[in-house]
């Protein structure tokens, strides 16, 4: 039965945010309204379509958008408008008080379509390349829309074509606002030439070689060894004193409660058991430190000594054991 609550309370809280959000966007959308309504009556038209088209798209009503194709109309942006008011035309037919709507939309469009310009892109089959695609200022051209009169509203267009293995190709028209036909004809596209493979490099006679020497590789391999010996030595120490601090509590609690740490009072017994509680703690620290810069040590010795010889003619470090009249010694043989 929780289960059930909580999912239930879920859905609900879901409900009302969506609710919440719908009846934000419903306050924008009046807003902008009305902001369109007022820079349309001061003779702001333009700004005034930007305000509808931004009310229709918070609240899709049917209202907004005959007042956007009016807009566009005033504007001088025939096909826009005449888009707008068959858009408008279609919603009105699901709706029961659509009918006045509907009407007002249909006689709209129906004025402004002898008052349309067309842009015609013509794609012959020539240039028809595979992977082609068609850009009109930067949107993409459906290709259902090659070779078909377009209702455009006037302006300057840029028109771009391209296509994979082709130089793209582009061209500029300018159609009228008002009962203007124009079209561009894509010509045939040129193919890029292939690629020629990079030559390799090959380095002029007398330019200096500025490969890393072998004896370089030597060098710095030596270098990380005794570094990291130094700091594995480093903390080995700090593990010596963590170590010998640990001890030091050690003495200290038994100090206070004798070496069987067994107090007289609870007082003494509480803050001995703290010393020796603080003893351990720096004593594992002391182990893992000192057992971790051994390591290191161990390491760094490792790549010190089999660091290579920088000529054929040096030979590696060698350890070997020999005998002496007073014991065992180490002899290191060998160049550095």
């Amino acid at each position: 039965m929780r289960r059930h609550a909580v999912t239930l309370t879920v859905l609900v809280g879901l409900t009302l945010s969506t609710r919440s959000v719908r009846a934000q966007d419903s306050n924008v959308a009046e807003q902008l309204f009305r902001e369109g309504k007022r820079l349309l009556a001061a003779g702001r038209v333009a700004d005034a379509c930007k305000a509808f088209d931004g009310s229709y798209r918070k609240d899709a009503q049917i209202s907004t958008l005959l007042n956007l194709a009016d807009c566009r109309e005033k504007n001088g942006q025939y096909a826009s408008a005449w888009g707008h008011f068959l858009d408008a035309e279609r919603m009105s037919r699901s709706r029961a008080d659509g009918a006045s709507y509907g009407a007002t939309a249909k006689d709209r469009a129906a004025k402004l379509e002898s008052r349309l310009s067309y842009l015609i892109i013509n794609v012959p089959i020539d240039a028809n390349v595979s992977g082609l695609q068609i850009t009109r200022n930067g949107n993409a051209v459906d290709e259902a829309e090659w070779n078909t009169d377009i209702p455009v509203d006037g302006g300057p267009y840029s028109i771009e074509g391209k296509a994979p293995g082709y130089e793209a190709w582009s061209t500029s028209v300018t159609v009228g606002a008002e009962r203007d036909k124009k079209s561009v004809n894509v010509p045939r596209f040129r193919e890029r030439p292939p690629t020629a493979p990079s030559p390799p490099h090959r380095r002029p006679a007398g330019e200096a070689d500025d490969r890393p020497a072998l004896g370089s590789s030597r060098s710095s391999r030596r270098t990380v060894g005794v570094v990291t010996a130094l700091g594995g030595g480093a903390v080995a120490a700090g593990g010596l004193v963590v170590g010998y601090l640990a001890q030091q509590r050690w003495s200290d609690a038994k100090a206070q409660c004798g070496d069987d740490l067994r107090c007289d009072t609870v007082a003494d017994q509480a803050s001995a058991q703290a010393l020796v509680d603080e003893a351990r703690l720096r004593g594992n620290v002391s182990t893992v430190m000192t057992a971790a810069g051994l390591v290191a040590v161990g390491v760094g010795v490792t790549l010190w000594l089999t660091a290579p010889s920088r000529t054929s003619r040096e030979t590696a470090l060698r350890i070997a054991p020999a005998l002496a009249p007073d014991g065992v010694s180490v002899v290191l043989s060998g160049s550095l």
